[in-house]
């Protein structure tokens, strides 16, 4: 399968991408799922979320000291991934990077964990005084009854991450109301209803909004995957 880009002439700047949406959304899939895609081109670079597999804490924690140290070191892993998108967009023109979260991420579930008013403006502080790579988000979305579901799915609610309370309904609406407010007057945000969506079917709709976005023409781009492939398997 071919999977060539084809960069329009003057188009030099590197364009930043962030998928964001709430845990269980299906970030994740779709990241890794457009990656494999364009695997063979070089047009692309893509940046995880973190860097450290095993968090030193757990992320949604209950316990506001553990939530504060979370956040914390979560916003430590993506000023690093910041300072390598940098070094990589000085070295590097006209790429189509790729964001796993985007840095809001930091201040929504820090909101959403109702954090100690000095403990969420040293965050808060912190975001501001750096220099965020970052051109668009595509913002998934979908009900909460449809997150819940691929959450117990995916089977996240297991061992230690039972820890993060991604089983807590109204955990999850909070992080949702927090990620409208942030979102609602950002430019460059485009929503992404995955509703009824099959990964594939998103990472289709984003390849559309990339090529309107970046003046780049793809190939049309084979359906390779197991039609197995559907919303119970949407997994982050």
């Amino acid at each position: 399968m071919s999977k060539t880009i084809y960069r329009n002439k003057g188009s030099k700047d590197n364009i930043v991408i962030s998928i964001a949406g709430v845990h269980g959304v299906g970030k994740t899939t779709v990241f890794n799922l457009l990656k494999s895609k364009v695997a063979d081109n070089n047009k692309f670079k893509f940046f995880p979320e973190r860097y450290v597999k095993k968090p030193p804490f757990p992320f949604g924690s209950s316990n506001k000291q553990i939530g504060f140290r979370s956040e914390i070191h979560f916003l430590q892993q993506l000023i690093k991934r910041n300072q390598n998108i940098v070094n990589f967009d000085i070295k590097y023109n006209g790429r189509i990077i790729i964001l796993d979260r985007t840095p809001l991420c930091v201040l929504i579930y820090s909101k959403s964990l109702n954090l100690k008013e000095k403990d969420y403006n040293l965050i808060l502080d912190t975001c501001n005084s750096i220099q965020w790579k970052e051109d668009y988000i595509f913002y998934l979305y979908a009900e909460p009854n449809t997150i819940m579901k691929r959450i117990i799915q995916r089977g996240s609610l297991e061992n230690n991450r039972k820890e993060w309370n991604e089983e807590d309904k109204e955990y999850l609406l909070t992080i949702l109301s927090y990620y409208k407010q942030f979102l609602s007057n950002k430019e460059g945000v485009y929503m992404i209803n995955t509703e009824k969506l099959t990964p594939e079917d998103v990472v289709n709709d984003m390849v559309n909004k990339i090529t309107q976005l970046s003046g780049y023409t793809f190939e049309k781009l084979e359906k390779s995957f197991s039609t197995q492939m559907n919303l119970l398997k949407f997994l982050e």
